[in-house]
């Protein structure tokens, strides 16, 4: 079993030549075995995934051992977090979810070629040997990479609603389970009416488990998730008390998302999140404060 290569977590990028910049996908992290046209899929825990990807057309020129990320792409290009969740462990029905979720390989790491362990090699010469042994196809990429300038990258990946970005030493070996990359996450914030919220349980079954959120957009009030996360024992008084003196309202949508008490949607928080899912939900939402 090959223990793929980790990152630690890094408050902020930096412009630096000696390192290259990749983007964090968040999606399946996958080392692959190509051999005569056939190819094996290892998940980071040890997992055997070929069989749930029949789909990947994984083509190299010589015997190879690659390392990437399984992701998944609407037609507009954009990648969809919760594609790639559909198929991560779905045994049944393998083809139909191919059809509906197709999987594509970003792959930006090589381990052995032609027999060769590349390991030792620094990764510059690594990322050249990647190309010059992986044939690109419609659903396996040499995943891009910037020269030194992870700000710019970052700054791109916030704008496109992403999960981070990937900092990698030029010089760098691949040094299996060890944590010397470099990750910084892409950590937003924006407003949200409070549409509601949720039964506590354990000590705060007295207030509230989580407020359930909502945004206006062009259509109207869109459900966005809710957020238990990021309050103190003053700050849940002090919102459920609030709440309270609001009343109960009506379901603002024709159906209940999730089982809650609903308020009229005066109260407006700030919450951080990672980012916007593909559905328009909230991931890693932490709540800020109110700000009204």
């Amino acid at each position: 079993m090959i223990k793929p290569m980790l990152a630690e977590s890094r408050s902020a990028p930096f412009n630096d030549p000696r390192y290259f910049w990749e983007i964090k996908y968040d999606g399946i992290r996958i080392i692959s075995g190509a051999k005569d046209g056939g190819y094996s899929l290892q998940a980071r825990s040890g997992t055997d995934k070929t069989v749930l990807f029949p789909e990947l057309n994984l083509v190299t020129k010589v015997t190879a051992v690659l390392d990437g990320e399984l992701v998944c792409y609407n037609e507009a290009g954009k990648l969809i977090f919760n594609g790639i969740q559909h198929r991560a462990n779905r045994i049944n029905n393998v083809t139909q979810s191919s059809r509906d979720y197709p999987a594509t390989y970003e792959v930006f790491d090589i381990l052995m070629a032609d027999g060769l362990d590349l390991q030792r090699l620094p990764l510059e010469q690594r990322k050249k040997i990647l190309n010059a042994v992986l044939i690109p196809t419609d659903n396996v990429k040499v995943a891009p990479y910037i020269d030194g300038d992870g700000i710019t990258l970052f700054q791109n990946m916030v704008d496109n609603h992403m999960e981070g970005v990937i900092g990698k030493l030029k010089t760098g070996t691949y040094r299996q389970g060890k944590r010397e990359w470099l990750k910084v996450k892409a950590i937003q914030s924006d407003e949200f009416t409070v549409l509601g919220y949720t039964q506590g349980t354990g000590w705060r079954a007295s207030t509230f488990g989580a407020l359930v959120l909502g945004k206006l957009n062009g259509n109207g009030l869109a459900y966005v998730g809710s957020v238990g996360t990021g309050f103190d024992e003053d700050e849940i008084r002090r919102l459920y008390q609030r709440m309270l003196a609001l009343g109960s309202a009506p379901c603002p949508f024709a159906r209940e998302p999730e089982p809650a008490t609903w308020i009229k949607p005066v109260i407006s928080v700030l919450i951080q999140f990672l980012e916007m899912t593909n559905d328009g939900r909230l991931r890693f939402p932490s709540y800020k404060g109110m700000t009204n």
